[in-house]
Order: C-alpha cells, then structure tokens, then sequence
C-alpha cells in the first residue's frame, strides 16, 4: 500500500516536471543592441570623412584612442588612387547618452600607419607592426594621453616586420600571434612580450600551428584559467599561390604552454564559415563576440583576376562587391559552441578594430568593401531581462516566513547557554548528521561544484568526498575530547592542553575568520543571483542576513540544527529536480546527455599525473583528507554539532550519516555540474552571453529553465545553502565568545546574563558579516577579500595542528605549538606566493610543517604542564 503510494507521488511529479517544461519562461535572455557612437563624418578634415580601415584601436582608463588606419581620399583602387596612410591620434570620451566626444586630436604616431595589431595595457595602446609607405614595420609604440596630449614611447621591435598579424594580453603580457611579410606569405610566429621585463624583447614561443595572418586572437577563460583563442585567418604560403581562408579556432592555454585546435567557426551546428580580418571580443565570463571579417569568396577571385592580368575584371569584382560577413556570431569558450546573434545594423565591415571591457564591444571604422571605408564606431552590447514571476516571489517569502517563525518556536525552550549552544543534547542524532552535512554545503559550494564541472571535469570529487574516508578517524581519535570533558567549545580543550593564550588566541582567530565568511557567504551568492535574475544585491544580502541572525539568536541551537534540516531536504530535492529538468532539455534526452559527455571526458575523475600543481589524483586525495580532517577537528561550527546530541554514541551516527550523505549528493551535485554542459553544448544561445562568471551559470539555468514554483524553490534552495551555514556560523561565533571570553573573564556570570551575552554576540557578529558584505558590494572589492580570506584559510591548518600537537604529541607544550604553528604559516605565505603548487594542498603543508617545527622545538621547549587525560595516550591509561 505505501509503496502503492509513494509511486503515485513519483508518477505526478514527473508528469508535473514533463507538463511544466512546456510552460517554462520565454525570457528574452540575449538582446543585442547596436549603437553609433560616433561618425568621422563630423570632422573637419574632409579627407577623414569616409572613415579609415586597419586602425589601432584600444582603451585608457575611460577614454578611447583610436590611431593611424589607411583610406583613398583621392581615388579608388580601380581609379588608379593612392592609398593614404595617417599618422593622427584621437581621443574620445562616451558622454551619458552614449555617443562620443572627441577631446584630442593630433599627428602624433612616429610614422603613417595600419594594418598592424594592437593592445590595451593600463598606460594607454600599444601599436605594433603594420604598413607604412615605405612597407612593413616591426616597430612598436605605446601611446598614452596625458590629459593634453599624446605621449609616445618606444617598445621592442619584432623580430621580422609584418602586418596584419593580430595580438592581446592575459595579465603582464602580450602575445601576438602570425602577420603578412613583406613577400606576401604569411608566418607561423608566436610571440610573447613580458610588459614587467620589456627589455627582454619578444620572446619565441611554441609556432602557431599554420601560417596565418588576418586572424583575430582575444583572450577569454576557458573553464580553468583566461586562455587565448585565435579565429580564421588567411594564408599564403609562397608567392603567387591562391590565399587560404581558415574556418579553424584554435586554443592556447599558458599553463600547458600548447596549442589545440577546437571546433571551425560556425553559424549553426553544421555550417562552418571562413573568416579572415574580423574582430572577437570577450564578453561576460565565457563568451566570444565576432564581427565582420572577410570569407575570401571574392578575394580568392580578385587574386585570379590578377594572376591573369584581368584587369577588367578585377576592377568590376571591386566596383560591384557585394560587401563582407553580415552575421554577428557568439562562441562559447567553455561548450566549443556557436549561435548566430543576427546582422549587422551597418554595412558589415573588414580589416577594422575592436575593444571590449566584457560588457560593451566597440567597433572602430573599418573597410565596407574593397577601397570603400566605414566612417562610424559602433558600440554592441548585450541586456538579459529573466522574468522571475510571482508565484516564485511567493515561495520564496514562505520560506523566509517558515525560517522566522521557527526561530521564534524554538526560542521559548532556551533558559541558558547549554540550551542555546548545545540544546541540552535534545538533538536527534540523524538531525546532527544532517545539520553537518548542511553546514558544510553552503551556497558557494551549491553554486561552484557545478560551475567547475560545467566547466572541467569530475577531478576534484575525490577532494569532495574525502570525508568518508577520515570518519573513522575522527570519531576513534578526536570524538572523545569533545565530549567526555563536557566542553563548552572545542577551544575550551587547547586551555587545558596548553594554555589559556593558546585558547584566547585560536578563538579569536576562528571569530575573525567565521565573521569573514558570514560576508563571503553573504556576498558571493547574491553577487550570482543579481547576474542572472536581476535581485538587487543590497537586499539579497539583508534580507539572507536579518532572517538568519533572528532565526538563530532567537531560537539558538536547536533552531539551526532543524532549520539545517529543512534546508538540507531542499537542496538536494530541488538539485534532483533541476538534473532531471536539465537532462529532459537536452535533444535525445539521457542518452545525448551521456553521449556528450564521453565524447568531451567529463566524467574524467582520475589524473595519476605527477603534477602537483594541478588538481591530479595525488593532490584532491591528500589535501582533501587533509582539509577534512582539519575542519571536522577543529572548525566550532563542526564540533558544536558534536555537543548537541545525548551521548558519544550518537554523535558517532550522525557523523557517519553525514559522510555517508556527502558522497551520494556530492555526486549529484557533479552530475548537475556535467548535465549543465550537456544542456548549453545543445542549447548554445540559451545562456545568457553577459554572465559575469562562470559560478552564475547554474542559478541563470534555474531562472531560465526551471518552471514556475521550481525556480522559487531552486533560487530558496540557494538562499537555504547559504542560512545553513550563516546560522552555524552565527551560532558558533556566539559560543566562542561567551564561552572562551565571556565566561573566563566573568566566571561568576549568571545564567541569564550568560544567555544575553549569546544572543547579542551572534547579534553582533552576524550584522558586522553582513555590513562587510554590503561594503563588498559597494566597493567591488572582491579581489581584495579574496586574498584576505586566503591568508585566514592558512590560518586554519595551524588550528587543525593545535588539535593534533594537543592529542598525540605529549611532550609538545604551548610555547612550542605556537613556534610550530606561525612557523607553518610563514611558510605556506611563501608557497603561495613564489610557487605554483596547488592551493589544494596548503592544508596539508600546512598541518605537516607546523607539527615538525613543533614536535623539534619541543627538545628546546618542553612541556611542563600536567596534563594527564588531555592526550590520547593519557586518555587510553584512564
């Protein structure tokens, strides 16, 4: 009868999910807009009025440059006119409205020039190679306004001039890729030019894999770190051979210091299209924007014509060009995939140049058709207006309500801190389980496990899952401390070990890195949630932080740990119900899913290369085992959990339960990640192109493709992830305070000035992580925090050592410890900065080095501390 049941729950959910996909929102996700910045036909030089083609065009700070370009102002090609080469530099500012307004101009390049590439740096456009009367150059100038006018300054030539060869920059260097000599034919050359040592010159790199010029190579991520990408191009190989026009893109990534080819240029999945002297430009986290460009159909016939002597011919084929590439393509980098944007609102152009800052590409003049230039800049940018809908408003404000109202349950059964922190051990132990599990998945885990497995591969699920492997261990080795002292904290251990510093020292250390983290979990997400769905950011992050701070500092530990239950029920039904949406959106179902992602190994998992700065095999088991056992030893948030069940026994259940849990939802969670690259490889143009990152591209799919009332529940599942862990960290920052400061400077405290105390800590503690995380989102200083964040993360491999100096290593006192510890700690300061080796395995550096530097300087400072009982083998004699 129930299994009766239970079927007819799972039958109406599917035919609910199957009916609702029909209904799914016909957002206006990618809007492309084209506007005329500006027209050289306002100029007074009548010369310029047609506009130019080959210019160097390129970015400083918020103004524009634009220099040199070619054009025939006296005649063209078939009248026998002279091309004319400038040697002037404007400078444009973008007024509100849109439009530019020129504030410089001035004769200020060395020497006539075009056809050359090009380069944003931070002080102004670097301009290399290209045509001048005389021919080629390999000369290279940067030019940079000053406010009044141009400043020039010389950089290395190349080794051999050419022009048309194309360039951009990842970081401190330039690369530049191929170019037309001076014989006609083009080279396979691959520069790079070091802007922190110029002096070194261009420097010779892996060749191109074909002799190219008239690519166009932008730098853009690939999924694991900004790559170049090079698209089309042509080639002559000897003089007087017919030119090659490329289809062909191509991936370089730095790291691997190698070339791959990738999928040819395309405009639907089976129509490749050759491209020479167009722009890409990167837009949003993982797209390419292309531009005009030329096919060569005309070209290659312009080239015969020649070869015979035709000049006839010729010269009709120029005078009656049918013009260049009128589609606007988009690639993305991560899906090797193409969609067809649509056409070009002017002329389409070739031989033009481009700037991007992500969200706005700039098109500067170029040529319409053989001799005939454009005189416009063109601006092209992107709008995403997801609708969202009341029905999804509606659930979420149920689920805010459901969090508030049982913070206020549960308030009433609070009388002291024991309640408040440790609920008495009224916990079940399955809920504890759970309540870990939720703790440790918070939303940035629900967001980046499947944005870097949409964008990589399963390598890092060994480093997920590691948890099962040290459950064992942490219930025989480190359980017992916890909880036959009765322990108001885990710190609470490190006094009788150590020392009080050495407890007054790790607690704060733990409040500071916990109200950090309230700010990241804080922010992060609603960082995400604003990309894709339009939420203002500010009140995301209010209204996530106010509900959690009162559900949690009202109804105390039982309030987290139950709130962490319904949260944990909605993540992961709301993850299976998005896996099954996503794989019921791709054509062919399950199987085209599976086949997908064979075909490009997204289920590689295991990497036995000897590399240690990627995340191989060797690297995800030993840090993971490492950061596991680091944060089930020593992070509060954790061991508070430990404290809230009735007895050792049914801790050790609820810990199993949760390693046992990690690993099915950990999967899920991959699987979710590998569904969402199947999904956008067969649905190219249903991403949104300005996504900022890659971490907004599973809350963009629950926006956009999950039915009404799932997508409410998915964007609450996220909400949920991150007041699971806020509520933990809320509520353990409260518990250090009161119990490692509060209660040892006032032993004398009552019971109700001690639950005060709780309260307003986790008061003050949530609402200081919730301004540092509105000061994030107004000054855009993510950057910054993540570096702050990463020098707190070192911090907690020596807090894990502590832990295990205190149990293992008798003769081990606190002087030496914390030698031990700010030892490790420089330390990995030091790897991390002068090393590639993976952040993966600081943890463990971190551990090792501290417990080495400690356990010797211990033969110099030996403990003289009694501590019977306080180690494992004290413990074992008892």
């Amino acid at each position: 009868m129930i299994r009766k049941k239970i079927s007819r729950i799972y039958l109406l959910i599917w035919m609910w999910l199957s009916i609702s996909v029909t209904f799914l929102k016909a957002d206006n996700l990618n809007t492309l807009h084209q506007i005329n910045c500006f027209s050289m036909e306002t100029l007074e030089d009548s010369t310029l009025w047609e506009g130019l083609a080959g210019t160097f065009f390129g970015k400083q700070e918020n103004r524009f440059i634009m220099a040199g370009g070619s054009a025939f102002p006296g005649g063209k090609p078939w009248q026998d006119g002279i091309k004319h080469f400038s040697d002037q530099v404007f400078v444009f500012e973008q007024l509100p409205d849109g439009s530019f307004s020129k504030v410089y101009q001035g004769n200020d390049l060395p020497v006539p020039l075009a056809e050359g590439s090009y380069a944003t740096l931070p002080g102004g456009l670097l301009c290399v190679g290209g045509l001048t009367p005389d021919g080629i150059t390999g000369k290279s100038w940067l030019l940079a306004y000053s406010g009044s006018g141009i400043t020039v300054t010389e950089y290395p030539s190349l080794p051999v001039p050419v022009k048309n060869s194309t360039a951009t920059v990842i970081g401190s260097k330039v690369y530049l890729v191929g170019g037309e000599l001076a014989d006609g034919t083009s080279t396979d050359q691959f520069l790079v030019l070091d802007l922190s040592n110029p002096t070194k010159g261009w420097e010779k790199l892996p060749n191109f894999p074909v002799p190219v010029s008239g690519a166009t190579l932008t730098s853009q991520q690939d999924g694991e770190e900004v790559a170049l990408f090079s698209f089309g191009g042509r080639a002559r190989r000897t003089a007087g051979e017919a030119t090659i026009f490329y289809a062909s893109v191509y991936h370089f990534r730095p790291s691997l210091n190698r070339w791959t080819q990738k999928g040819d240029i395309q405009h639907d999945k089976d129509t490749s299209v050759s491209l020479a002297m167009a722009t890409a430009s990167a837009v949003g986290g993982s797209h390419v924007l292309l531009y005009g460009g030329d096919t060569g159909h005309i070209f290659n016939q312009v080239e015969k014509a020649v070869r015979e002597g035709n000049t006839a011919k010729r010269d009709s084929l120029w005078i009656h060009h049918t013009g260049f590439h009128n589609k606007i393509l988009i690639y993305n980098t991560i899906t090797d995939t193409w969609f067809e944007a649509g056409e070009t609102v002017n002329p389409p152009v070739a031989v033009t140049s481009d700037v991007s800052d992500g969200k706005n590409v700039y098109i500067a003049s170029g040529e319409i058709r053989p001799g005939v230039r454009s005189p416009l800049i063109t601006q092209l940018y992107y709008t995403s207006q997801p609708s969202f809908g009341w029905i999804n408003y509606l659930v979420l404000i149920l689920y805010f309500g459901g969090m508030l109202l049982m913070g206020f349950y549960f308030m009433k059964r609070n009388e002291n801190t024991e309640d408040f922190f440790k609920a008495s051990g009224r916990i079940p132990w399955w809920a504890a389980g759970i309540s870990i599990f939720a703790t440790t998945l918070s939303a940035i885990t629900f967001l980046s496990i499947p944005a870097k497995t949409y964008a990589t591969d399963w390598r890092m699920l060994v480093f997920n899952i590691c948890i099962i492997l040290i459950v064992p261990v942490v219930i025989r080795y480190f359980l017992p401390f916890f909880t036959r002292f009765r322990l108001g904290t885990a710190y609470e251990y490190l006094e009788k070990r150590f020392n009080r510093t050495t407890r007054w020292l790790a607690s704060a250390l733990f409040v500071v890195f916990m109200v950090s983290r309230i700010a990241i979990v804080l922010f992060l997400p609603a960082l995400a949630l604003n990309a894709v769905t339009g939420f203002d950011i500010y009140l995301s992050i209010v209204v996530m932080g106010l509900v959690t701070i009162i559900y949690s500092t009202s109804g105390g530990m039982e309030a987290v740990v139950w709130g962490d239950v319904i949260q944990g029920f909605i993540l992961v039904f709301g993850a299976l119900a998005a896996f099954v949406l996503m794989v019921m959106g791709i054509d062919g179902g399950l199987g085209e899913f599976w086949h997908t992602s064979i075909e490009f190994h997204k289920f590689r998992t295991f990497d036995f290369r000897f590399d240690f700065t990627q995340p191989v095999f060797w690297v995800v088991l030993i840090g993971g085992v490492a950061n596991s056992l680091i944060t089930y030893t020593s992070d509060q948030s954790i061991v508070q959990r430990y404290m809230s069940t009735k007895d050792e026994k049914s801790t050790s259940r609820s810990i199993w339960l949760n390693g046992i849990l990690s690993v099915p939802v950990t999967i899920l969670f991959f699987l979710i990640g590998t569904g969402l690259f199947a999904f956008y490889k067969d649905n190219p143009a249903s991403m949104m192109v300005t996504n900022p990152n890659i971490d907004s591209v599973f809350p963009q799919f629950i926006v956009s493709e999950m039915p009404v009332g799932f997508a409410g529940l998915l964007i609450a599942a996220i909400f949920a992830a991150a007041m699971s862990t806020l509520s933990s960290n809320i509520n353990s920052s409260a518990a250090v305070l009161t119990s490692d400061f509060y209660q040892t400077i006032f032993p004398k405290s009552t019971f109700s000035s001690q639950l005060k105390m709780a309260r307003w800590s986790g008061l003050l503690c949530g609402l200081l992580g919730m301004g540092m995380a509105l000061m994030l989102a107004t000054w855009n200083i993510a950057s910054l925090w993540d570096q702050f964040n990463t020098f707190l993360g070192l911090l907690t491999s020596g807090m894990g050592a502590l832990f295990i100096l205190g149990i293992f290593f008798p003769r081990v006192g606190a002087g030496a410890a914390l030698v031990g510890v700010i030892t490790g700690l420089f330390l990995l300061l030091i790897i991390k900065e002068h090393t590639p080796l993976s952040f993966l395995l600081y943890g463990f550096i971190g551990v090792s080095v501290s417990i080495l530097i400690a356990w010797l300087s211990s033969f110099l400072l030996p403990n003289k501390k009694e501590i019977k009982g306080y180690t494992w083998k004290g413990m074992q004699k008892e």
